[in-house]
């Protein structure tokens, strides 16, 4: 045995062959000279040195693994998290079934394994260029900065590459859990051109901690990446070429040694034949291949080298092209709740929105076998349409029975006041809700948020089943245009101005009819470009809060310091009520005067067209004036103490108050100077809200269902105090308005779809629409209402006045024909949808 030792320590490590330093199996010498020892003891020591830490991390693509193995669990865990609220998005808790989730889970892991496929190829290039840096500018006197620069070059882009690579997909699944939306760029896009108003924004506290503590998640996840990636040898990724599989799989597969650069201690691949190459050329499988190749003939030597460096191609191809493809092909062939589920929202931009649903293929199905767009066209109109595929037409009249009548002269045309309340909901005002209160939503007492408006709202018209679309944006598109607003989160049909789109509403009726237009609030309306909009869409005048602030310094003695400063006249979005509702008041007092001058000195009157915001009610209600915040007022603590977010419930609750107070004494005013006599006014909430839960605007019916009421002092006789109990839409406004005050000479042009509420209508018969984006559409009959999603077959059945938390789905017990005729109107309202958003 001591002849072999010597034997063996003849020659050095260096100078012996690649394959003896690789831990090998005992030869039979060995085995009669050593110590005797029990075969299986042999075994286990034998598997022991194979399957050591440090012989592990010499395998050539440990770094790969590393890198694929990191990021798909920072994937895979978060999608475990995140699941079941996609379900509820986009389904119902009754599809988050074990087949669901082992589909979703796994077509995301395909999509996640081509996002780590890129990252991957990317820091491969990246250490591949860095070695050949490090080698060429490697010296005995610059081993050490070169070693530095190259650590925190590779700590850098590491860091980067992951937060790029992680942040889409994170921020996707925390818009889900937050707010039900979805991570797009044009989302990012948005934020970027409202940022002015994101400081303003109701973003509630926990939102705020889900935030922080998923960028904490990204950052101290790609800082582990990243110093693994820096520190550890065996992460280096030029280590190992994989297109080289195809060339040598032997040797591609096979062990490193460790090898000293300039830079650090690296891990190369080294032939397993005699003479490997020295280490400042690692030995590769490739030049492997060219010293084979080398022997034969140049003209079998040049087709085999075409052969190799086709197949590494068309590997690089199936990885980064093929693979990818076959991904989106089986995301074509999933349901659309699977593939929305197992998205990965990074992938989805990159491949530009091609892993994402496309909408539901419906096709227009009228229940009553009519031409397609008179289904959207009440039949108490009458009307010529410009083309039979689209709403374009001329409004000449309307027909029918009449549910209430305006006594409206043409020689004396009325005034009309349009007033668009901020987050005022339907189950704010008792009498919209009734003293049965079917879903005990005043908690067992008498109490009303909104005594004002419910004083008013019994000698008018009130619209008790009225709903809209959310946020403010689409209310004023139905509102003034009669349009449903299209679903999307991140544009509306007002939207950078839309100064070439030509619409036709209320603006243009009144126009048409000699009416001054006017458009007043005092909010700021740079928001999604209303400053923009309004103007170049048939308001003559606009005022917003500088008009008011620069009218309220001017007139009501109101110092600059007094807007922010502790009197609180003013807030984030602008001036308060008290203070709009004042220089509303002052400028139809003074206009009805002019009028009256007009009329007695024979000149014809000049009619005026009013729209007006109030905002004091704007989330996060948090601001009004300090007299109010002094003052007494109605102890609401029934509605809130015991509520989880009591606290939150409170401020909505004493903002509320303060509006509802503020358009009292407004519409006191207005009576008092004869104002009211001559004006046709609209009260109404433009969207609602729910301060009771954590997303304020995720409660479905506390957002889209609001009180309306039509006021028309002296002129409606008999029909004072009518409650229409029939569902009736924001986009009702233009045709209901033109027929109580008149259609102009010879028609107006309109596009929209709503009907006119004074006519009378069988109840439940008639659908109206209403959209919430990043959440299920809906189509409202009755008392009835259907939530569907604009990508999957889900829809889900309420009613309205029993179950207004929406926790029972009547679908199911419909029968097939029933549940047919639902599903026709749900394609319709997909259907109108689209062609609204493409026209």
């Amino acid at each position: 045995m001591e002849h072999v030792r010597f034997l063996r320590s003849l020659g050095s490590r260096d100078d012996q062959p690649a394959r003896s330093r690789f831990p090998e199996p005992l030869d039979t010498f060995d085995q009669e000279v050593d110590a005797p020892e029990t075969k299986g003891a042999r075994r286990r020591r034998q598997l022991s040195e194979v399957l050591r830490i440090e012989d592990l991390v010499t395998l050539p693509w440990i770094g790969w693994l590393f890198v694929y193995a990191f990021v798909l669990f920072c994937y895979s865990a978060s999608r475990c998290v995140v699941l079941k609220s996609l379900v509820t998005m986009y389904g119902s808790p009754r599809d988050y079934t074990a087949s669901f989730k082992i589909a979703a889970l796994t077509l995301g892991f395909m999509e996640d394994f081509v996002c780590a496929t890129y990252l991957t190829c990317f820091l491969w290039l990246f250490d591949s260029f860095k070695l050949a840096v490090v080698n060429r500018l490697t010296s005995r006197s610059r081993e050490v900065i070169v070693r530095v620069v190259g650590s925190i070059a590779t700590f850098t882009v590491s860091w980067f590459s992951f937060v790029i690579v992680m942040t889409p997909f994170a921020a996707d699944l925390l818009l889900v859990i937050n707010r039900d939306m979805r991570f797009t760029l044009d989302l990012v896009a948005t934020l970027i051109r409202e940022r002015h108003h994101l400081n303003a924004a109701p973003i509630s506290t926990e939102e705020i901690q889900r935030g922080y503590m998923t960028a904490a998640l990204v950052a101290s996840a790609a800082t582990v990446f990243a110093y693994v990636r820096a520190r550890a040898s065996w992460a280096d990724l030029a280590c190992w070429n994989p297109t080289h599989i195809v060339v040598d799989p032997v040797s591609a597969w096979g062990r490193s040694f460790k090898l000293t650069t300039g830079m650090n201690a690296k891990y190369e691949e080294v032939a397993l034949e005699e003479g490997a190459a020295s280490p400042k050329s690692p030995s590769t499988s490739g030049d492997k291949v060219l010293d084979k190749l080398s022997s034969a003939n140049s003209s079998s030597t040049y087709r085999a080298l075409i052969i190799n460096h086709t197949v590494q191609v068309g590997l690089v191809l199936t990885g980064l092209v093929a693979l990818p493809a076959l991904v989106v092909a089986v995301r074509c062939e999933c349901s659309p709740l699977v593939a929305y589920s197992a998205l990965n929202a990074t992938l989805n931009e990159l491949f530009g929105h091609a892993l994402q649903p496309a909408p539901t293929d419906a096709t227009f199905t009228n229940v009553n076998g009519n031409q397609w767009v008179e289904m959207y066209i009440h039949p108490t109109e009458r009307h010529k349409l410009f083309g039979d595929d689209s709403l374009y037409r001329l409004t000449t009249g309307f027909r029918g029975d009449l549910a209430f009548d305006v006594s409206v002269s043409t020689e004396d045309p009325p005034n009309v006041l349009i007033i668009t309340v901020e987050s005022f909901r339907f189950r704010d005002s008792r009498y919209m809700v009734g003293k049965d209160d079917p879903s005990n939503l005043f908690k067992d007492t008498d109490l009303t948020i909104t005594p004002n408006f419910d004083r008013w709202a019994k000698r008018g018209v009130a619209l008790r089943n009225l709903w809209t679309s959310n946020p403010t944006s689409r209310s004023l598109e139905s509102i003034q245009f009669a349009q449903i607003p299209y679903d999307s989160a991140t544009e509306t049909g007002i939207t950078g101005g839309k100064e070439d789109t030509e619409l036709a509403g209320l603006p243009q009726l009144f126009s048409a009819k000699g009416y001054e237009t006017f458009f007043s609030t005092g909010s700021s309306i740079d928001l999604d470009n209303w400053d923009t909009f309004l103007p170049s869409h048939g308001f003559e005048t606009v005022w917003d809060n500088n008009k008011m602030i620069e009218l309220a310094e001017a007139n009501y003695n109101i110092t600059q310091e007094e807007w922010l400063g502790e009197e609180h006249r003013g807030f984030k979005w602008g001036v308060h009520d008290d203070v709009s509702f004042e220089i509303l008041g002052d400028l139809l007092v003074n206009k009805t005067r002019n009028q009256t001058e007009q009329a007695t000195n024979g000149e014809p009157k000049k009619p005026l067209f009013i729209t007006h915001y109030t905002i004091t009610s704007h989330a996060p209600f948090n601001s009004w004036p300090t007299w109010y915040d002094k003052s007494e007022k109605p102890d609401f603590s029934a509605l809130y103490e015991g509520e989880e977010r009591a606290e939150n419930i409170q401020r909505y609750l004493e903002a509320r108050y303060f509006t509802d107070m503020e358009l009292g004494r407004f519409l006191d005013r207005m009576a008092e100077e004869g104002v009211l006599k001559d004006t046709i006014v609209l009260v109404m909430g433009d969207h609602g809200t729910a301060p009771e839960v954590e997303n304020i605007y995720t409660e479905e019916e506390s957002m889209t269902r609001v009180p309306g009421v039509i006021l028309a002092e002296g002129r409606l006789g008999n029909a004072a105090g009518l409650v229409l109990e029939d569902a009736a839409e924001h986009y009702d406004i233009l045709n209901t308005l033109a027929d109580i005050t008149g259609v102009p000479e010879g028609g107006f042009v309109q596009n929209g779809v709503g009907r006119s509420l004074k006519r009378k209508v069988t109840f439940g018969e008639r659908a109206v629409f209403s959209n919430v984006p990043g959440h299920k559409m809906s189509v409202v009959r009755g008392n009835q209402r259907l939530r569907y999603d604009g990508v999957t077959d889900v829809m889900l059945l309420h009613n309205t006045e029993t179950d207004y938390n929406m926790a029972e789905d009547l679908l199911p017990e419909l029968s097939p024909d029933k549940q047919a005729e639902w599903q026709a109107w749900r394609d319709n309202g997909l259907n109108c949808t689209a062609e609204i958003e493409l026209s």
